[in-house]
Formats: structure tokens, C-alpha cells, sequence
């Protein structure tokens, strides 16, 4: 038994008329190259590549919600701590804008308020020109009070401050803490 072309074996007397018609071919396997062609498919059609892209774009947003959690997180931890910290931080840039306009007393920290209706103070002078919105930075000390419009950046009104005595020692029996009571 020999092997033909293709490598099986066949028997002598098969192997004698092929070849009477063919040329004689080695009798070891011959080894050609596939042929590739380009662009190379990878097997991918139009619906895997859609189902790809949701599942990226999902955990791309997956992520970003994560993210924005974790920090909304944190800084609910921090107002836990200290309820105050956003009133804080609003007064010290009120402050931080103000000083930018006029000079401020130093050392001191301001009392804020917001005019919230401009008709009740409409009889005092020195609220001749407020709008609501606008803000009153008083300080006790210095004996000054600032008139601020936040939605122009100007200083509206500068006046003296006068405090009595009488108004200073009832302030200073309304932020005395009192002692909480048990009912039986």
C-alpha cells in the first residue's frame, strides 16, 4: 500500500493508473500558507456590537452615579458633624465679596440677615433703597452696618449702628442656654 495525493493510502493497482494520467507526486504532505484576507472578520455583527456598546455606556454610568453618591455621602458626613458648616461657609464668602468692596472691620465676625420683605423696613432710612434679596452685615462691635446687593455686587447703604443699653442686656439674657426640665 502506498499513499496518493492526499495522503491515504490506497492499494498498488489504484496507485498505477493514476499514475499512467498524473504526474508522480512526493509521497510526504506538502504545506501552503492559508490565504487571509483583509479586513479580517472577528466574528462580530451588528447586534453584538450594539449589545457591547449598552453594556459599556451602562457601566460607564454605573460608575459615574457611584461616584456622585460616595461624595453626596461625604458631605452629609460632614454636615452630621456640624449642622453649621454651610451657614459657615455662606457667611465667610459673603464676607470674602464684601471685603472686596469696602474695608471691613478686622477681627470681628458679622451678624447676617436678608431682607425678606422690603415694605415692612420701608420707614427706617437706612432700608430707603433695599430690594429683597439683599443682605445686612452688622457688626456690633465696630457699631458699622452694610447694606449688600448679591445680585449686582454693590455695596447699597453704610451706616452707623446704634445699639442701647437696654437692647444689649435683654440679647444678652435671649442667648442664655436654659436648662431643660423633666416632666414626671
Amino acid at each position: 500500500m502506498v499513499r496518493d495525493e492526499q495522503g491515504k493510502f490506497v492499494s498498488s493497482s489504484q496507485q498505477t493508473k493514476n499514475n499512467s494520467t498524473k504526474a508522480v507526486k512526493p509521497l510526504g504532505r506538502s504545506f501552503t500558507a492559508p490565504k487571509i484576507g483583509f479586513p479580517l472578520k472577528l466574528g462580530f455583527n451588528l447586534t453584538t456590537l450594539i449589545i457591547l456598546i449598552i453594556v459599556v455606556a451602562g457601566a460607564a454610568g454605573s460608575a459615574y452615579f457611584y461616584n456622585n453618591y460616595q461624595s453626596s455621602q461625604e458631605e452629609l458626613d460632614k454636615l452630621k458633624k456640624d449642622p453649621n458648616i454651610s451657614a459657615k461657609q455662606e457667611s465667610k464668602d459673603l464676607v470674602d465679596k464684601v471685603g472686596k468692596l469696602v474695608e471691613l472691620p478686622k477681627g470681628e465676625n458679622p451678624t447676617i440677615a436678608t431682607v425678606a420683605d422690603k415694605s415692612k423696613l420701608a420707614k427706617q432710612p437706612f432700608f430707603a433703597k433695599a430690594k429683597n434679596g439683599d443682605k445686612v452685615l452688622i457688626y456690633t462691635e465696630s457699631k458699622r452696618a452694610i447694606l449688600y446687593r448679591p445680585a449686582t455686587n454693590k455695596i447699597i447703604e453704610i451706616a452707623p449702628v446704634r445699639i442701647g443699653e437696654d437692647q444689649s442686656s435683654t440679647k444678652d439674657e435671649s442667648t442664655q442656654e436654659s436648662e431643660p426640665t423633666e416632666t414626671p
